[in-house]
């Protein structure tokens, strides 16, 4: 395959992709969610590896209007540029050096909020099993608790 052809399929590749990514519901908010990079891999068993596309958002004035049907149209500052990489190794190169640059180490933030997580959910489980036991037993239930029921239900209206 010559190298014109392989850009021609690259190009094609982007455009569909971009397309899909622009589709999604989550799309205007990637970029404020801290998702400032994509990576993405194309392959074919008639081409083999076409290559790596990554997509990368700049914070420049693009011209782009996202047309939101249930309001006016809303005008996006900043615009998903593009590469890509010949090879696999390469991309996973890139990918592994933006990931070092960052201020934060993402695998420590996914533990926290996983961990944080699994203490919630155990305190909801011994606090319903608590619940069930008092049902069974028949002892009421403290008036703290029936408080905190209660405190629940309590609509505030401003």
């Amino acid at each position: 395959m010559t190298q014109e052809e392989l850009n021609t399929i690259r190009y094609a590749m982007e455009v569909q992709f971009r397309h899909k990514f622009y589709q999604d519901i989550q799309f205007p908010y990637y970029h404020s969610l801290g998702i400032k990079n994509i990576f993405q891999s194309f392959a074919s068993e008639e081409t083999g590896f076409i290559g790596m596309l990554h997509l990368w958002w700049v914070n420049e004035d693009s011209g782009i209007v996202y047309d939101n049907p249930r309001k006016r149209q809303v005008a996006i500052k900043g615009i998903w540029k593009s590469e890509w990489f010949d090879s696999a190794a390469a991309g996973i190169a890139a990918a592994q050096k933006i990931t070092k640059e960052k201020m934060y180490d993402e695998e420590k933030l996914v533990s926290i909020a996983h961990n944080y997580i699994i203490q919630k959910t155990k305190e909801k489980v011994k606090k319903e099993i608590e619940r069930l036991l008092r049902e069974q037993q028949g002892i009421e239930i403290p008036v703290e608790e029936e408080v905190e029921k209660e405190a629940k239900k309590v609509i505030l209206w401003n």
